[in-house]
């Protein structure tokens, strides 16, 4: 019986004056409206006419018969018991006597509905205790929202309820499950997993007709089994062994097989027997269950596959900075011991000018080593933009020669430039790319050659393509160690440096950095090498010629000069040690210095000095106040021409393409990075004071 405890809500007058009043009330209600006794048989006092519509009756005679007039009538005699225990907890907990059900219906013509029910609690001083009751016809809602529970409850409808919650709780994690009565070989129930999670017969599913006996289907799926894995797979399903292993007390048995499923992939199946007899027959039955785990082993396999990747990678970079530390203290250790022998030198010109020319050749090793390293691990060359513009290549292989020069002459090595081969000098390229791999493969091909022995650099050029390039063949050649066969690979890779993986010391961080450059340029690079006779190092570039060059497509080059007096240049530098050096230097090569250790103080004085006072400017970056960029700026918003016009280089630490960019934009003509080599700041400084190339550009 429907309880409702003993407190009151409220009391009201319910008399046969007021049903006119609920009746005119509740006809027009969308939904349907009844009130009837909290008590005794629970017998309706009304119903509106939407409650005729949502059972199917035509009259209340008709309803009065299908329902008896009473609220259990109303409800699915499966659902009664349920919902008077809901609405009896939710009223004894509840402070307004209210509750919400659910519950079935059977109409008239029989079909089954669903409804939810609004009730609510209250007393009248003529029927006694009542509830009055909205409900509404939510079948379609209600049975979407409980549509999967409904397909497996239909699925395993009369099985036994340790069966349903067993089959329930393997479903989501299986492809199919299979009932089989092994005593008597016959399927019980045979279901499968479809693609869109549902619960479909096995068979129909497969699109195959039902087997009745178990083994005829085992022996069916063999087909589908790798053929190595035959003979497991029988021995594995055989009913005997299985009724066997029952007795046995194995009551789990597991099994992995590769299979062919029916869209012909390759699937790893994992089988699980449970093993249970039936306790009225005796016969033994089993639950098997199929899992597709393909995808799992998968994962694994490439987690074990990550995890060896990642220790690799830790080894080979934990070598590499090892091999780093005895590059770097290489020739540190000897900058440190030739500056103590200095001290010892004192008054032998002979030993004192030997031990400055080793700490300088000192010097430049460990600025090269540090230098690979950072292109390497920082610049991500890779990654990187081109920046083309207009070159000389002739200009760019002097360059190259040049650096080239001091190591060449240490080892009395045999050096020939070859550019016969080029008729098109005046190029578009990324400058810096292609000059430090240039740079890197010249500087490999003279450390791993021998004294007195050979190095060549050629360059060729074949016809140009429809997009205005050509194709550009640099290669280099030396007569040194040789790099076995099975170790070329290796010497590309970053980071391998390992010397008891690649032959006799040879590098990798920096023609890991060749490699990529090239790369990112659109060109390859190749080696041929063997043991003992030397290594060719050849790379392939598409390099564009422009639509006008400003170069002459001939060599065409001022040499080198110093005259008596070439100019005075405003050295600007906050560093006064810097400053002393970089003056001195710059006056050995012929030229006047005039010094500013500030941005404001250059900028004074060139605001206050007449046009043609100075010749140029070498302008730090780094400096209090004023810094080097807003120094420019300024000097380039002067009001007269003839001095805020004045070629301005910047003198910074600062050696990246993008530091470059930044002192382009700032209104500088050119970018020169620390340590000064002063025979190229020569050429720089040169090139602008006696060219017509170029032009500062400010933004």
């Amino acid at each position: 019986m429907r309880q409702y405890g003993e407190k009151e809500d409220f009391t009201i007058s319910f008399d046969e004056q007021t049903l006119p009043i609920i009746e005119q009330i509740s006809e027009g209600m969308p939904g349907g409206f009844f009130i009837y006794h909290a008590d005794g048989a629970e017998e309706l006092i009304y119903i509106n006419r939407a409650m005729l519509r949502i059972f199917g009756c035509d009259t209340l005679e008709e309803f009065k018969e299908l329902t008896g007039y009473t609220f259990k009538g109303l409800v699915h005699p499966a659902d009664i018991d349920k919902v008077e225990e809901s609405i009896e907890t939710q009223i004894a907990r509840g402070t307004d006597n209210l509750d919400y059900v659910e519950y079935r219906i059977i109409r008239k013509d029989g079909t089954v509905r669903w409804v939810e029910d609004y009730g609510h609690f209250v007393h009248t001083q003529v029927y006694g205790d009542l509830f009055y009751v909205f409900i509404e016809d939510a079948t379609e809602r209600i049975q979407k929202r409980m549509a999967e529970l409904e397909r497996v409850n239909e699925a395993l409808y009369g099985a036994h309820l340790r069966e349903d919650y067993f089959k329930r709780a393997l479903l989501y994690d299986a492809v199919s499950f299979v009932e089989i009565n092994l005593t008597r070989d016959e399927f019980i129930s045979a279901s499968v997993l479809n693609a869109e999670g549902e619960v479909q017969n096995l068979f129909t599913f497969m699109g195959i007709r039902p087997f009745e006996k178990y083994s005829d289907f085992a022996e069916f799926w063999a087909d589908f089994t790798e053929a190595g894995e035959l003979d497991e797979y029988h021995r594995f399903f055989d009913i005997e062994r299985l009724i066997g292993c029952y007795e046995e007390g194995e009551r789990e048995q597991v099994y992995d097989s590769w299979v062919t499923d029916m869209y012909g992939r390759k699937r790893l199946s994992h089988y699980t027997f449970f093993l249970e007899k039936n306790e009225h027959t005796g016969d033994v039955t089993a639950l098997s269950v199929s899992r597709d785990i393909t995808e799992q082993v998968e994962r694994q396999s490439l987690l074990k596959s990550a995890l060896r990747q990642a220790e690799t990678e830790r080894l080979t970079r934990n070598t590499f900075f090892a091999n780093m530390s005895h590059d770097i203290r290489t020739p540190l250790n000897a900058i440190i011991g030739y500056a103590e022998l200095l001290k010892g030198c004192v008054g032998d010109p002979g030993k004192v000018g030997e031990c400055i020319e080793k700490i300088n050749r000192s010097g430049e090793e460990l600025l090269a080593v540090f230098n690979e390293f950072l292109k390497d691990n920082l610049n991500e060359p890779s990654r990187a933009e081109l920046t083309e513009r207009e070159y000389h290549l002739g200009e760019l292989l002097r360059e190259v020669e040049k650096s080239a020069e001091r190591p060449i002459k240490a080892k009395n090595i045999q050096f020939q430039l070859d550019k016969t081969g080029l008729s098109h000098f005046t190029v578009e390229v990324d400058y810096i790319r292609l000059r430090e791999i240039l740079n890197q493969l010249l500087d490999n091909a003279i450390k791993y050659t021998p004294a007195d022995g050979q190095v060549g650099l050629t360059v060729r050029e074949s016809k140009s393509d429809a997009k205005g390039r050509g194709l550009y063949r640099f290669i280099i050649s030396d007569t040194g160690c040789g790099i076995p066969e099975e170790q070329l690979e290796a010497i590309f890779q970053p980071a391998r440096q390992d010397r008891s993986a690649v032959y006799n010391g040879m590098p990798g961080a920096g023609l890991a950095v060749v490699k990529s450059y090239a790369q990112t340029m659109g060109g390859t690079v190749s080696v041929e090498s063997r043991v003992g006779e030397g290594s060719t190092f050849t790379v392939e570039l598409p390099i564009k010629f422009p639509v006008c060059g400003s170069f002459m497509e001939q060599e065409n080059f001022v040499d080198d000069h110093v005259g008596e007096d070439k100019g005075c240049i405003l050295l600007v530098e906050d560093n006064g040690i810097n400053r002393e050096i970089e003056k001195e230097l710059l006056k050995n090569l012929g030229y006047r210095v005039e010094t500013a250790c500030d941005g404001v103080s250059a900028y004074e004085l060139l605001k206050a000095s007449k046009p043609g006072r100075f010749a140029l400017v070498l302008m730090d970056i780094e400096m209090p106040g004023m810094n080097g960029y807003e120094a420019a700026g300024a000097i380039r918003r002067l009001e007269d021409e003839a001095i805020s016009k004045i070629p301005i280089i910047a003198l910074s630490s600062d050696a990246m393409e993008g530091d470059r960019q930044k002192s382009l934009r700032a209104g500088m003509n050119e970018h020169f990075s620390k340590p000064v080599d002063i025979e190229a700041l020569q050429e720089m400084i040169q090139k602008i004071l006696e060219g017509t190339d170029y032009e500062y550009k400010y933004e």
